[in-house]
């Protein structure tokens, strides 16, 4: 698993808004699943979990 210290800050913060944007309510339906798979693959290739 990769260490979180050693993301770039760009990726976390990135992370983080898609985080935000799937929970602020503001996306549409038919764009969920868009933002799931980019988190998912961050997740996948940083190897961070929330």
């Amino acid at each position: 698993m990769t260490d979180i210290n050693n993301l770039s800050a760009e990726v976390v913060n990135h992370y983080n808004n898609l985080q935000r944007f799937l929970d602020s309510g503001l996306i549409l339906d038919d764009r969920t699943d868009f933002v799931l798979m980019s988190m998912a693959q961050i997740e996948r290739d940083t190897g961070i979990k929330p």
